[in-house]
């Protein structure tokens, strides 16, 4: 189920349940989880989430299902927050503040996604979850991989060190914003629900996102230009409250944690891929065929590899890039 609410009514009803001492989905038999995202309705994370909630609740009878709030509550930042606080029961998005999953956005850190997965189930994967929890009082149910990260320019480029000078919004995501610095452009962090005013304005030359909710935001009609190559891997983590989980009992949980392990692989991670080619086809129709840049990003793994490196080490300690690199082969 879609709903409408805004952030501040949203809050305003979980501070008045909370107040009288029992919020009412609680009580009743069915529990309806509060999800949040800031993609649009029929973006890929949404759409998942869509399909999960209905999974749940034909394999529940019906006890377990989400009330979706997509795009209305503001920005990542926002909901997760939100979600610590207990207004919202499911974070789903880009950010987390913390840099063990943030510097996983920079370009090239993983191989593919095939690789993100292997790295994320090892105990680099596991410290991330540790810190994601400790910071907000959450559970990581997995990471959803979106697809690529992708810039968008209002005008176009021959090669990456033409982003020299430019402003490029970028989320704040430390990954997005290293490697954005280390090209010499100008990062310019902006919540994800701003950024079409943002380059509607002028107030920024481009934008670093996923692609597909790129698209469903029509950001293609104020941005003409979109370098094809892949500027880093979208990871949504799907991040559920303690406080939430616990409510569940063991047999719900254990149906939760495995119906998205097992959706993600085809409703998410391969549903991302097939979307690239189909959202790139919208950014042509609307721009013409010379809007899509296909530059040659053979190099940039091997020229972004140092500062991938050093985030690694600093994240997870001296010598974790070492081991990530040995389980891609």
């Amino acid at each position: 189920m879609i709903t409408g609410l805004t952030r501040r009514q949203l809050l305003a009803s979980a501070t008045a349940a909370v107040a009288a001492g029992l919020l009412p989905r609680r009580a009743m038999a069915a529990t309806i989880l509060r999800y949040g995202n800031a993609g649009g309705p029929q973006s890929l994370s949404n759409t998942f989430n869509g399909t999960l909630s209905d999974t749940l609740s034909e394999r529940t009878g019906g006890e377990l299902s989400f009330e979706i709030f997509a795009g209305t509550l503001g920005g990542e930042k926002d909901l997760i927050e939100s979600m610590a606080l207990g207004a919202l029961d499911i974070y789903n998005g880009a950010y987390t503040g913390t840099d063990q999953f943030d510097v996983m956005y920079s370009p090239y850190f993983f191989k593919d996604g095939a690789h993100a997965k292997t790295v994320l189930d090892s105990d680099i994967g596991a410290t991330a979850s540790k810190a994601l929890e400790d910071k907000y009082n959450a559970r990581l149910l997995g990471a959803g991989r979106l697809g690529g990260y992708n810039l968008m320019l209002k005008e176009p480029i021959e090669s990456l060190a033409d982003l020299k000078g430019r402003k490029i919004r970028a989320p704040q995501i430390k990954g997005c914003i290293e490697a954005l610095s280390f090209f010499g452009a100008i990062p310019t962090p902006i919540p994800f629900n701003e950024v079409y005013l943002s380059l509607q304005s002028g107030i920024v030359d481009g934008v670093l996102t996923a692609l597909n909710p790129a698209v469903q935001f029509k950001f293609y009609e104020v941005c003409k230009n979109v370098v094809v190559p892949d500027f880093g891997l979208a990871l949504d983590k799907q991040v559920i409250s303690v406080a939430a989980w616990d409510a569940l009992g063991e047999e719900n949980q254990t149906i939760l944690q495995d119906t998205f392990d097992e959706l993600e692989q085809e409703a998410y991670y391969k549903a991302g891929l097939d979307a690239k080619g189909t959202d790139l086809a919208a950014w042509a129709a609307a721009n013409g065929d010379d809007a899509l840049i296909d530059l040659d990003a053979s190099g940039l793994a091997t020229d972004i590899a140092p500062l991938n490196e050093k985030m690694a080490n600093d994240a997870f300690g001296d010598g974790s890039w070492a081991k990530m690199q040995e389980m891609s082969a």
